[in-house]
């Protein structure tokens, strides 16, 4: 066993930390981030199973999103780092289900998209939590309930559970197509530095310290990145440094403190005319406006209090950031800008209480209340060069978003869980317009959403499940209320069923799913109005298999597949029958590995990795689905050799083998009658290359 084995396990057990493989854990359970065993301090090796899979929580009494009886998903630190990861986008994109855009327009957020939501809309029906800090950006001037992970750091996570549908009863707002939820990491028994870089000028240094044990526990990461950009324009640069301790306290409590800063700046190639790219009459790797780009800072503060054990646990989140956002983009008319700062204060209280209700029946109650206000200074209007000639929006906006929810969670049987919830969110908005004095509403909306679910367990190698729940998404103080402030959040009603077969190598997970809307929105870009579709149905399902081809000792060989099919159809009638920018289906088939390395090549040490190939159905892009973007195929593998030193070199490909216009399309004319010369692209690289090198080194223990 080697000497960081050793030290690791030893503080696993002065945490109170089991010594199980990685699969036999919930990662939000995990104090010691996944058991993860590193040869002489290099970057983790964990002890892996088929990718993704969990022991089954949704007959028991637990409180993650992961014991939901639902279609989740748990990913943790050991499987992001065998994943061939650029950008947060491709955490997401082998996941089945997600439909994930990059749309290389600098530091913009990415486009992502469960169960039919558009993927045009920078994951605006998708709530985002980190650390339980909600990450969608309400009434922004971008786009509504715009998410940017840009600032998250992969080496940072912890665990990220991801909950298809709207079913938690935690999220609220945003929480349309599903809900993610993402823990950072604590500590871990060792430090890294490292430095990467690959095509079109990427460049990236990393290095972080922590330590483990019974004293404070500190993790940090400090990043520093830039690039020249595949296409004209397409600069960027940022710093990062992630700062987090956690301070043991009596009773078995801690206290999680981080501070993080972060800034970018960027140039935007902009979007070109899509039939003129494929015809070779405009360069891909052209820009429309060599001005436009933008930037962003951003500084957070959160505080995570913990007390008890997971089935009787308090918990408290209070968290403060300040952001300032500015982009400059020309959609063919001339540049238009955007300017917003923003501060958000917000805090979460959740306790849980498990106990046998009559002396026999299992229940586990679930209890919580968010508060979060938001102070936005919005700005619009014609530029130049990045400078405001007119201004057709000035907007002071006051938000806050009280709410309480409940679940119980009761185990009639051994083999049946039911599980029933309601969160009510109450808004506040105080809006002053000061171009129009006359339109600065002030109003205070609710809503109502219950939720409701079954899981069965009749075999042991079968699971069988059932949710219904709604969702909402609230009205945007920037581009809606202004025009209609007696609108109301934005409504779904969903249900889905189905089942897990699990055996002790192979896994097979089906759902079924049907999400209703009375009034579909759709935003076409940033900038551009926001049209009401009307009544709107999403059917489709989910298939997704796991195989452990071969298993010996720590050595590991997983295969993986996962197609899902969605039907998004407006309920209004001909012409008007699509819900524009949907892909019909995505299909994902792909391998991940952790072996040792073949000692007649390699030295003492380990390879790991994961490749895959997905692929994009079309998505038509006008109601009537005259117009359409083609489907592609997108392949990405990394492999990285750990020798036993701490040295750890990897290389990583993304290759579109197809088109590369349709990941990154829009619609800029009329939902409606659009014609071809108004469907835009930014076309992706055919390929893309990175290599890197990171060295891993034991940090010790912290004193008590």
């Amino acid at each position: 066993m080697s000497p960081l084995l050793t030290r690791l396990l030893a503080s696993a057990g002065t945490l109170g930390v089991t010594a199980l493989p990685a699969f036999a854990l919930d990662p939000a359970a995990v104090e010691l981030e996944e058991l993860q065993v590193s040869a002489q301090g290099g970057p983790a090796v964990a002890v892996p199973t088929i990718a993704g899979s969990l022991p089954n929580l949704r007959t028991t009494l637990f409180p993650s999103a992961s014991a939901l009886p639902g279609n989740t998903t748990v990913i943790d630190a050991a499987e992001i780092a065998r994943l061939p990861v650029q950008s947060y986008g491709d955490l997401f994109r082998p996941v089945a289900g997600f439909d994930v855009s990059n749309y290389g327009q600098g530091g913009v957020g990415y486009g992502i998209a469960l169960r039919g939501f558009s993927d045009a809309e920078h994951g605006r029906d998708v709530a985002v939590f980190i650390d339980g800090v909600p990450i969608n950006e309400v009434s922004s001037i971008h786009t509504p309930n715009y998410v940017d992970l840009n600032p998250l750091i992969p080496e940072t996570i912890r665990s990220i559970s991801i909950v298809r549908g709207p079913f938690s009863v935690e999220a609220g707002d945003a929480n349309l197509g599903g809900s993610i939820f993402i823990d950072t990491k604590r500590a871990e028994p060792f430090s890294t530095v490292g430095v990467s870089g690959g095509s079109f000028g990427t460049g990236r240094g990393l290095a972080t310290f922590s330590q483990v044990g019974p004293g404070i526990q500190p993790f940090l990461a400090y990043e520093g990145f830039g690039q020249d950009g595949y296409r004209q324009n397409g600069d960027l640069g940022r710093y990062n440094a992630f700062n987090k301790v956690t301070i043991p306290l009596d009773l078995g409590s801690s206290l999680s403190l981080r501070v993080q800063m972060y800034g970018t700046s960027f140039g935007q190639p902009g979007y070109q005319e899509r039939d003129l790219v494929r015809a070779g009459l405009v360069s891909p790797r052209a820009a429309t406006n060599v001005t436009d780009g933008g930037g962003k800072t951003l500084q957070t503060f959160v505080a995570n209090y913990v007390n008890g054990p997971l089935d009787d646990e308090l918990s408290a989140t209070l968290y403060a950031s300040h952001d300032v956002f500015s982009r400059f983009s020309d959609f063919g008319s001339g540049q238009r800008g955007q300017v917003e700062e923003r501060e958000t204060v917000g805090g979460r209280v959740r306790k849980v209480w498990t106990t046998s209700l009559f002396d026999w029946l299992p229940t586990q109650v679930l209890v919580g209340g968010d508060w979060r206000t938001d102070a936005l200074d919005v700005q619009t209007g014609s530029s130049v060069a990045r400078n405001f000639t007119t201004r057709a929006l000035d907007l002071d906006i006051l938000q806050h978003n009280l709410a309480g929810y409940v679940q119980v969670q009761v185990k009639p049987t051994p083999w049946l869980k039911l599980t029933g919830g309601a969160r009510f969110d109450q808004f506040f908005y105080d809006v002053r317009n000061n171009l129009d004095p006359a339109l600065s509403p002030k109003v205070s909306p609710n809503v109502v959403s219950p939720k409701g679910g079954a899981a069965l367990t009749p075999f042991d190698w079968l699971e069988l499940f059932a949710n219904y729940g709604q969702g909402f998404r609230s009205p945007s103080a920037s581009n809606e209320l202004t025009n209609n402030p007696r609108l109301t959040p934005l409504t779904i009603e969903s249900t889905e069923g189905g089942g897990r077969l699990v055996f002790d190598r192979f896994s097979l997970l089906g759902t079924v799913f049907f999400t209703d809307i009375a009034n579909e929105v759709f935003q076409a870009a940033p900038g551009l109005p926001v049209q009401n579709l009307g009544k709107s149905r999403r059917d489709g399902f989910e298939v997704e298999a796991k195989f452990l081809a071969y298993r010996d000792g720590l050595d590991r060989v997983a295969l993986f597949a996962n197609y899902s099919e969605v039907s998004a159809r407006l309920l209004n009638g001909a012409p008007s029958i699509y819900v524009p920018n949907v892909p019909a289906y995505l299909a994902t088939v792909g391998a991940e590995f952790d072996i040792g390395a073949p000692t007649a090549l390699f030295e003492p040490g380990r390879l790991t990795g994961a490749a895959y190939l997905s692929y994009i159905g079309a998505k038509p892009l006008t109601e009537d689905g005259g117009l359409l973007s083609s489907p592609y195929p997108r392949v990405s593998g990394r492999l990285a050799y750990v020798h036993s030193s701490g040295w750890t070199t990897y290389g990583q490909a993304t290759w579109y083998p197809g088109d590369r216009t349709s990941e990154s399309i829009c619609n800029f004319g009329s939902s409606v009658s659009a014609t071809a010369a108004d469907i835009f692209t930014s076309p992706q690289p055919r390929l893309t290359l990175l290599a890197g090198i990171t060295y891993g080194f034991a940090t010790g223990v912290s004193k008590p």
